[in-house]
């Protein structure tokens, strides 16, 4: 065995007993001075996590019968990572956001009464910006919390999709190690979805103050006069409702249109609500996961299911669960997958039902 790790973990929990497991060393350990007892198993286990991880290792803890099992894993070598894909998936995204953003804003509703003189482009540009901006600084929270968590990320991987879907289908990054505990799991699980909320609200208030008040008389001429136009009313979900009461108040008998950047605001709030579905490997399947364990996460998961359905969002709910029913679909098991989650995070659970309530867009009329 290695000394480096043999010390650590005789630094931090009383070995009982060492022995392979085919080819990994594991030691039986208790918690200094005090037997079994688990509140001290989580500080222990960081504090032996924080050591090992720079050394290229990573160690993992089991209850076996009646005693705690760590076992020392060879952490994984990445090396340099290349980032010319993330960089042509961004550029590519980029374009087809602009593109989608281009066609939204050369509206003739836009372009020849509301907003005449300001060029399509400009429109498109401020569209664009605030599509990327949501949806890169949602990953970026994942990124930042990993980077504090010491868990090895990737940057964000940018997704294009053709216009009339907004232009993306959104970012990823890819977790390539397990966290330290469950704290460690919920904290990035919210990350994302947090970062991603203040986000959009600030891109609401943006988009709503740009936003027209138009009154119903008014829309009925445009309606007339161009009549190639499709006029849709679409849900707002209670934050973009609230923010327009405050930034752009609409009376009695006017008709509040959009301009593109609210437009990306509201699809922020879809992105937001999505990610916070309880289910599979969603973000708010990770903090599921964290808070009631392995099994009861795969319940909660067909709920989750059933909430995106009933939402209205049909083809996410399939593709969810299509990916429940395949191998090795569940969120992430972290290394001390033991220790129950925080008090401060399960107090968090209230900050994520108010984020997925104020975000909810619903697709279909309950």
């Amino acid at each position: 065995m290695d000394p480096r790790y043999v010390e650590a973990v005789r630094r931090n929990f009383e070995v009982v007993e060492t022995y392979w497991e085919r080819s990994t060393p594991t030691f039986i350990v208790k918690t200094r001075g005090t037997g079994f007892r688990q509140s001290l198993l989580k500080p222990a286990f960081e504090v032996l996590s924080d050591e090992l991880r720079p050394r290229g290792y990573l160690p993992r803890v089991r209850w076996i019968v009646d005693s705690y099992h760590v076992s020392i894993l060879k952490r994984e070598e990445f090396g340099v990572e290349d980032y010319r894909r993330n960089l042509i998936l961004f550029v590519a995204t980029v374009a087809t956001v602009f593109l989608d953003g281009y066609i939204r804003s050369s509206n003739p509703v836009l372009t020849d009464a509301l907003m005449k003189g300001t060029p399509v482009f400009v429109n498109a540009l401020l569209f664009t910006f605030a599509i990327i901006t949501i949806f890169g600084l949602h990953e970026l929270g994942h990124k930042y919390v990993s980077m504090r968590r010491g868990v090895e990320a990737s940057l964000p991987y940018f997704i294009p999709a053709p216009p009339g879907m907004g232009g993306t289908l959104g970012a990823v990054i890819t977790q390539r190690e397990p966290p330290v505990n469950r704290d460690a799991l919920f904290d990035l699980g919210m990350g994302g979805p947090l970062t991603g909320f203040l986000v959009t609200v600030v891109m609401g208030v943006i988009g709503m103050r740009l936003s027209f008040v138009v009154p119903q008389r008014t829309v009925a001429e445009l309606m007339m006069r161009f009549a190639e136009v499709r006029f849709q009313q679409i849900p707002l979900p209670i934050i973009l409702e609230y923010i327009a009461d405050l930034v752009k108040p609409t009376p009695e008998g006017y008709v509040l249109i959009m301009h593109p950047v609210a437009f990306a605001a509201w699809v922020g709030c879809i992105l937001t609500f999505i990610n916070l579905i309880p289910a599979w490997q969603l973000d708010g399947g990770h903090m599921i996961r964290a808070l009631v364990g392995r099994e009861s996460h795969k319940i909660i998961s067909i709920a989750g299911v059933l909430l995106l359905v009933i939402s209205g969002y049909m083809i996410m709910g399939v593709v969810v669960a299509f990916f429940l029913m395949r191998e090795g679909a569940e969120s992430i098991e972290p290394l001390d997958d033991l220790s129950p989650l925080s008090m401060s995070r399960k107090l968090g659970f209230f900050l994520y039902l108010l984020i997925m309530m104020l975000t909810l867009v619903a697709l279909l009329p309950f």
